[in-house]
């Protein structure tokens, strides 16, 4: 009975955490030489579920938020726990694309997998100069074609690693901030076509299974799975 307890417990806790996301909220837009908010949140998008950062689980809250300006430099900014969320400022100081990432591993082996976010944000100021620069991080989703970002307009979007050619098994989920969510596949290599329904910000999570061997913190892993988030207005 206690070995059928603890079962079920370790497959409870192993859909939660995977069922979770880490992602970036800002305005996508912004202006020199004024602040601008940045919030990082752990939870269900499409459930309107962000988890206080108090019961954020093993080292989750350890994550380094990090900006990249339109030139290339590089900055890592500080973050402060605020409820439900952590809190960033930055202010731009040149036009152009400001590209924001997190890359997290999570210390603890669960089920066997080892689990690897990632989060991406892009605040552009009169310009998308620099925002490139975005796939100089190791997980990304970027527009191969940018688009009006408008309802019943067809949206793509590709979903690539820095140094790995092909992605097991990727997926892409839209979730919109009416609770609707949408699992995606790829129509060609990694690429992805979604058509938004309503106005308003979509998370959109990028996964794809690494099987890969291993050991962390001394305990073995059969596989890293990987998921990168963003946050797109529609």
């Amino acid at each position: 009975m206690k070995k059928l307890l603890f079962s079920a417990l370790l497959c409870c806790c192993m859909h939660t955490v995977f069922a979770h996301a880490l992602w970036i909220e800002t305005m996508t837009t912004g202006k020199k030489g004024q602040a601008q908010e940045v919030k990082i949140f752990f939870g269900e998008y499409a459930d309107n579920e962000r988890d206080s950062v108090g019961n954020w689980f093993s080292n989750m809250r350890d994550f380094s938020l990090y900006l990249m300006a339109p030139d290339g430099s590089k900055q890592q900014l500080e973050c402060t726990p605020a409820g439900d969320h952590f809190r960033a400022t930055f202010t731009p100081a040149t036009d152009g694309a400001y590209v924001l990432y997190i890359d997290h591993t999570v210390k603890e082996i669960y089920g066997e997998s080892k689990i690897h976010y990632y989060a991406q944000g892009v605040v552009k100021v009169n310009s998308s100069k620099g925002l490139d620069n975005l796939r100089q991080h190791d997980f990304v989703l970027t527009e191969p074609a940018v688009k009006p970002a408008k309802v019943n307009v067809a949206q793509q979007v590709a979903l690539s690693h820095k140094t790995k050619k092909e992605l097991p098994n990727a997926e892409l989920t839209v979730q919109s901030p009416q609770g609707w969510t949408k699992k995606v596949k790829p129509a060609a290599g990694e690429t992805f076509t979604f058509t938004p329904a309503w106005q308003g910000r979509y998370l959109l999570e990028g996964t794809f299974t690494e099987n890969e061997q291993g050991q962390q913190e001394g305990k073995p892993y059969q596989r890293i799975w990987h998921c990168v988030t963003w946050c797109k207005d529609i």
